[in-house]
């Protein structure tokens, strides 16, 4: 009899000890550019050299990944014109066997430095639509996720401080997060959690590293691009165009 009681308190204590061993959230992210909101476009911290800007102009305009390789090659950070630096596709799955209350997500880790002006590579814009997304402005603020609204601009009010979301041991749910700043920030995302009496925070990366965001730098007047001593501008029809130093008309 004694080893039996001592078998029904063994199953419910392993239970225990395995729920609260399991992570409170699985996690996935990865930049998730969008050609007709977002461009391609890449800038960089050194100097173009004449041999890699012939590279570049003796590309087919359409082959959109043989410029993205050749432009990461060469050190370029991809960054976004749709008004954000980076767009970042979030999964949350539950974990654990006893519901998830998604309470909070901001940006932390944040380090910026300003955005690089060097050389900028561009292609096109094709069209766009309506996104409906969360954001974290990694240059004012605590950098609280916030709602986008249909004007582009941010709802002052957190996004998790009026809504909360649960999930269920395998539930998913899959939210778009984007990143915006003037300059370039490594950082990484943190999700506030609880699982009945347990809180923790979860922090998402890009596979281990910080996520990274930049910025186009423009001039004052918000008219010509800023001081890119290489530019390389794409008009959709004969490939790349050099236009020389800063990047003007």
């Amino acid at each position: 009899m004694a080893v039996g009681l001592v078998f029904l308190l063994i199953s419910p204590l392993q239970s225990y000890v395995q729920e609260a061993a399991s992570p409170l959230l699985h996690t996935s992210a990865q930049a998730s550019w969008d050609p007709d909101l977002d461009g391609a476009t890449w800038v960089f911290d050194s100097n173009l050299k004449p041999d890699r800007v012939r590279k570049i102009k003796s590309l087919d305009f359409l082959d959109v990944e043989g410029a993205e390789h050749l432009a990461r090659s060469f050190g370029g950070v991809r960054v976004s014109e749709s008004g954000f630096s980076l767009r970042i596709r979030l999964v949350l799955r539950g974990a654990r066997g006893e519901p998830t209350l998604i309470e909070g997500m901001k940006a932390d880790s944040v380090e910026c430095v300003p955005a690089p002006t060097a050389g900028i590579m561009q292609h096109g814009l094709e069209g766009g639509g309506e996104i409906q997304s969360l954001a974290v402005d990694l240059d004012h603020g605590k950098h609280d996720a916030k709602a986008v609204l249909k004007d582009g601009s941010l709802d002052p009010r957190p996004y998790f401080s009026k809504n909360f979301y649960e999930l269920g041991e395998g539930e998913s749910v899959v939210y778009e997060v984007l990143a915006l700043t003037r300059r370039q920030c490594r950082w990484r995302l943190a999700v506030q959690v609880r699982s009945g009496e347990t809180t923790g925070t979860v922090h998402v990366d890009d596979v281990g590293a910080p996520f990274l965001a930049s910025s186009v730098v423009w001039d004052r007047s918000g008219q010509n691009l800023g001081p890119y001593r290489t530019c390389l501008v794409s008009d959709n029809e004969t490939g790349y165009i050099d236009r020389g130093a800063g990047c003007r008309q």
